[in-house]
């Protein structure tokens, strides 16, 4: 499955469904593992730990596995199980992209690094926090948060369609920040996903899930205001018109 398309299930596909707003949406991982070492990574904490950082490829290339599928996706998301534009991910997400944009396939990336140059594609970055030393602490080998912010910024204003996953949002017990600010900051997007922090026993207390409650709140009318496109995972499902 590593390098070919697949279903993704769960979470992933609820994902993917939203980002791309197609039923069936497909997905594409390059690589299984992700050198951001990122410190709330789902792969990292719940599955593979320290030796996520230390990333497995197919044997093949995928764009040759994919073409050998010979599939006609609706939509194709860029991917679950490692970032798609560290290392040579890059090389192999943007051959995909361009395979996938000559057959009108709808795609999405959702990265730390980079957007892709590809016209029409669903361009997504993870920012969940403004702080610098929240960066160096939980996401040490990605770029800044404000790196990402102008890459998306720049893809807006080329008028691409953005969007941000603001998932693991973190609790005060794990960091201290006004959700505002960083809504401020991205409201030129077209989409966001809020999700609040997983894997750890301070985003689980009675105060973190009171926490979440009000800040979901705040969060959608937020989104209903600016009119963004948002979807809350795990909790309120409706979207702005």
């Amino acid at each position: 499955m590593l390098g070919e398309l697949h279903f993704p299930g769960g979470k992933a596909k609820e994902t993917a469904q939203w980002v791309l707003e197609v039923e069936n949406p497909m997905a594409c991982n390059m690589a299984l593992g992700c050198s951001n070492a990122c410190g709330y990574c789902f792969g990292g904490r719940a599955y593979f730990k320290s030796d996520w950082i230390n990333m497995r490829f197919p044997e093949q290339n995928p764009l040759d596995l994919v073409k050998r599928q010979g599939l006609n996706p609706e939509g194709v998301f860029l991917s679950f199980a490692t970032d798609p534009f560290v290392g040579i991910n890059r090389k192999n997400s943007f051959h995909l992209l361009a395979y996938f944009k000559e057959r009108n396939v709808p795609t999405a990336t959702l990265s730390k690094v980079d957007v892709p140059n590809i016209k029409g594609n669903r361009n997504g970055m993870t920012i969940v926090s403004l702080d610098e030393k929240f960066n160096q602490v939980w996401e040490p080998k990605a770029p800044l948060s404000t790196e990402r912010i102008r890459k998306l910024k720049a893809k807006h204003d080329r008028g691409e369609y953005t969007w941000v996953s603001m998932e693991p949002y973190p609790c005060p017990e794990i960091w201290e920040q006004e959700l505002l600010e960083l809504l401020d900051a991205i409201s030129f997007v077209d989409f966001i996903i809020f999700g609040k922090w997983n894997y750890d026993r301070r985003a689980s207390t009675k105060e973190a899930r009171k926490f979440y409650r009000e800040k979901s709140i705040e969060f959608r009318e937020y989104c209903e205001a600016q009119k963004i496109r948002y979807w809350i995972k795990g909790g309120d499902k409706q979207v702005s018109s």
